[in-house]
């Protein structure tokens, strides 16, 4: 049965608050939203069984989980608004007079796009899709998951900046709603990257939980003032530009048409955020590489494995990096996360056969930062307060190294981003001339980007009376590199999603070290 007979849409709308703003307002997102402008939507699917109760295929349930969407909407009108790039009017008198690049939203317009909501149906029972909580702790343990075809549980609709020069006129958000036989339900939004919470208030607004209530703080000002711009200075303090620059962050060019294995699709995006050809002829850009693209087989053919870690297996692994901890690295708190992280990478490596190479190598990591600067930002802020940074070691190394050197790079690596070293690279972001010029990271045989989603709490979102969630699928594109944690609940187990080209990932899953901490 081909996806056409097994899923029907049943309806395509915009969805907007039942309270909407009584004024326009336009609102600059932060220097942070801006450096992140490119990434594609990395949200989650949340899969529910039927419950007591709470049968998706009852008439009026989906009219009820649209009303509370909309009701939930009156506290992020934002996400109905329109994005959109910022011009020179929009930066007057503002701390950062750079717009290039700059993401603005206007919400409270009678021309707001709204967010779009899809209600669907599927006949397949949901236990044929994916597989239980149990399942993954026993049985399935490891899963391959590119059967699951996420794109029947995405909205179709193209957002705002999905490649950079298209926006007016389309949403900046999107949700979609899918029944299933056996009464069970499937969510997805969009913007779950830039804001879990958002799912957790839809949540609270179709239960009778009061305590529940959350705050929305949609202020990215917020975390532009952690970067102390100083409006009366006429050039960058070349100090803090210094210090920024000497993070271990990569420095990709976008831009860079003459890198060998530059794709010719990468021009549109970049030239939607470039400043007119006369003002870009005479403005020095600053020191960047070429991305390493013959590193990347961009057809190459992809699988994506859900691999379940127990808590005690995470365990044995910290006991592990923290009893094999180099001298230099002495002194280094190794966390649950950052061996399981040493683990992943070391059989990434061995899995590409990396064991002779004296090239480096990289693990890119996402890096929240709204606990990384100070005073922090609180967890309801609203925005996508992040950087990515990496750990470096020769192939040969990494393939071959004690999981403690690897482990305490990484938190060697962490301890670098202090609210200073953090402050230092808003700063040095707010003068890029445009901040989408500049990559963080890569993928393909060097690199692994790797991303968490630990203590998000993702599967214990009680979105309607159901309880635990079935399963959580983080939204990822097939692209080799790709790595995701995601804590399951209270039990301290991790769960694993891994994009390699399907060949590493045969090595991978054949490599005995893959449960070398689950024996006894």
């Amino acid at each position: 049965m081909d996806a056409t007979t097994e899923r029907r849409v049943r309806m395509v709308k915009r969805v907007f608050p039942t309270d909407p703003p009584r004024n326009v307002t336009v609102t600059q997102l932060s220097i942070a939203d801006a450096t992140v402008a490119r990434f594609s939507a990395c949200g989650a699917i949340w899969f529910y069984d039927k419950t007591r109760g709470f049968n998706s295929n009852d008439a009026g349930f989906f009219s009820h989980l649209e009303s509370a969407l909309s009701e939930t909407l009156n506290d992020y009108p934002h996400y109905t608004g329109q994005l959109q790039w910022a011009k020179k009017e929009h930066v007057e008198g503002t701390n950062n007079p750079r717009y290039v690049g700059r993401p603005i939203i206007t919400y409270g317009s009678p021309d707001d796009p709204g967010l779009e909501l899809v209600i669907a149906e599927d006949n397949r029972e949901l236990h044929t899709i994916v597989p239980s909580l149990a399942e993954r702790s026993t049985s399935k343990q490891i899963w391959n998951a590119s059967s699951l075809r996420q794109n029947e549980f995405l909205p179709s609709t193209n957002l705002a900046f999905s490649n950079l020069a298209e926006y007016m006129g389309l949403p900046g958000a999107s949700a979609q709603l899918t029944s299933f036989k056996c009464g069970g339900f499937a969510f997805i939004h969009s913007w779950a990257d830039r804001s879990r919470r958002f799912f957790d208030a839809d949540a609270a607004k179709t239960t009778s939980t009061k305590n529940m209530r959350l705050t929305a703080i949609f202020n990215p000002g917020l975390l532009d003032a952690h970067a102390g711009l100083d409006p009366r200075s006429t050039e960058p303090d070349a100090k803090r530009i210094h210090r920024a620059r000497s993070l271990p962050m990569h420095r990709y060019d976008w831009w860079a048409t003459g890198a060998p294995g530059y794709p010719s699709w990468a021009t549109t995006s970049s030239n939607a955020t470039k400043p007119p050809p006369d003002e870009l002829s005479c403005t020095q850009l600053s020191p960047s590489t070429d991305p390493p693209w013959p590193t990347w087989d961009l057809g190459a053919s992809v699988e994506h494995m859900q691999i379940r870690f127990s808590k005690a297996e995470v365990g044995k692994m910290k006991d592990a990096a923290m009893n094999t901890l180099p001298s230099n690295l002495q002194g280094q708190k190794v966390s649950r996360q950052d061996a399981l992280l040493a683990h992943l990478w070391i059989l990434v490596n061995r899995a590409r056969k990396l064991e002779n190479l004296q090239d480096q190598v990289f693990m890119d990591i996402s890096l929240g930062i709204r606990n990384r600067v100070s005073p922090p930002l609180p967890d309801s802020f609203i925005g996508s307060p992040l950087l990515l940074a990496y750990v470096t070691k020769t192939g040969a190394d990494a393939a071959t190294a004690a999981i403690g050197a690897v482990a305490g790079s990484i938190r060697q690596l962490l301890s670098q981003f202090t609210p200073q070293a953090v402050s230092d690279y808003l700063y040095d972001a707010a003068h890029e001339v445009s901040p989408q010029r500049l990559w963080q990271s890569f993928l393909g045989s060097r690199h692994v980007l790797a991303t968490s989603w630990a203590r998000s709490q993702a599967y214990e979102v009680d979105f309607c009376g159901t309880g635990l969630a079935r399963y959580v699928q983080t939204q990822m594109p097939l692209m080799d590199g790709l790595l995701q944690l995601m804590d399951i609940a209270e039990t301290g187990d991790f769960d694993v999603s891994l994009a390699l080209k399907k060949d590493t990932m045969e090595q991978l899953l054949s490599d005995p070290m893959l449960r070398a901490y689950n024996r006894p």
